[in-house]
C-alpha cells in the first residue's frame, strides 16, 4: 500500500474567480482536473460571473489516489464548490463536462442549484464497464488510448502565454476501480433524472468517440425541466471545452446562463 502523501500536479489546482452575484461551479471530468474547465471559466468570469472549479477527490495527484475514491467523494467535492459560491451568490448554476456533467445532474436532482449545463455526460457508453467491479482485482489499471489533444492544448497554452502543462489528466493509467465507481454514478443519476425540474442545457457532439450522441436524448426524455435547451456539435471529440468548437461551446453556455440570471 502506498503511504507517500499525494502532491498536486502542475495545473491541477482548483480555482475561484470572484465576480458578480450570480455564479457557477465548473466540474471537470473523469481522470482529469479543473484545468479542462479553465478556459470556459475565464470566459464566464469575463462576463461578470463568479466561477469556482473544484478538484474532484483523487484527481490531479496520481492514479493510486483516485483508485481509493467512491463516487460520493466526487459528489462531496462538488458540494464544497456549491457551498463556496452560495456564500457569495444568491443564484448558482452547475456546469459540468463528462463525469462532471453527471455530477451536475445529480446536484440538480437534489435541488442544490438553480440550473445546470451538462456537456457530454454519459448515461451509457459502448465500453464494457459492467466487468470493472470484478476486473479491478486482477487488472488494477487500464492504459487509455492516447490522442493528440494534450499536444494541441499545450500549443494553445504557449500561444496565449500560459504555462504549457497540458490537460493535466491521468494519461498513464485509469484505475479500474474508479471505472466501477463511474458506472455506479451513471446508474445513480439515471434513476433520479425525473426529479430534475430546474433549467437545463445539454450539449453533445455527434463526433464524440467516448460518449455516444444518443445520451442527449436519454437525458432529455427523462428529465422534467420545463426549461430545456439542446445544442448539437458536429466536429468535436469528447473534451468539448478544449476541442475545435470550444468557442462556440463557451457562447452556448453564456447565452443560456445570461438569459436566466434575473
Amino acid at each position: 500500500m502506498e503511504t507517500a502523501l499525494p502532491q498536486l500536479r502542475r495545473g491541477a489546482e482548483p480555482f475561484l474567480l470572484e465576480g458578480g452575484e450570480a455564479g457557477c461551479v465548473c466540474v471537470h471530468g473523469f481522470t482529469a482536473s479543473p484545468e479542462e474547465m479553465r478556459w470556459l471559466g475565464e470566459h464566464l468570469h469575463a462576463r461578470g460571473l463568479t466561477v469556482c472549479a473544484p478538484r474532484l477527490a483523487g484527481h490531479g495527484t496520481r492514479p493510486a489516489m483516485m483508485r481509493r475514491q467512491h463516487w460520493m467523494d466526487w459528489y462531496e467535492s462538488v458540494l464544497d464548490g456549491i457551498a463556496l459560491v452560495r456564500a457569495r451568490c444568491p443564484k448558482v448554476f452547475a456546469v459540468g463536462l463528462s463525469m462532471g456533467g453527471l455530477l451536475s445532474l445529480r446536484v440538480a436532482e437534489a435541488g442544490l442549484v438553480d440550473g445546470a449545463v451538462v456537456m457530454a455526460a454519459p448515461l451509457y457508453v459502448h465500453a464494457p464497464l459492467r466487468l470493472a467491479s470484478v476486473l479491478k482485482y486482477v487488472r488494477p489499471y487500464r492504459v487509455p488510448q492516447r490522442g493528440d489533444l494534450d499536444a494541441r492544448v499545450r500549443a494553445i497554452q504557449r500561444e496565449t502565454g500560459r504555462e504549457d502543462h497540458g490537460r493535466v489528466a491521468y494519461d498513464e493509467g485509469t484505475p479500474v476501480a474508479s471505472i466501477a465507481q463511474l458506472r455506479a454514478l451513471m446508474g445513480e443519476v439515471r434513476r433520479h433524472l425525473p426529479e430534475i425540474t430546474v433549467p437545463l442545457l445539454l450539449i453533445y457532439s455527434q463526433s464524440d468517440r467516448t460518449v455516444p450522441f444518443g445520451n442527449m436524448q436519454v437525458v432529455a426524455e427523462q428529465v422534467r425541466s420545463p426549461d430545456l435547451v439542446l445544442k448539437t456539435l458536429e466536429h468535436s471529440d469528447h473534451v468539448l471545452t478544449q476541442e475545435i468548437e470550444r468557442e462556440a461551446v463557451y457562447e452556448m453556455v453564456w447565452e443560456f446562463l445570461s438569459a436566466r440570471l434575473e
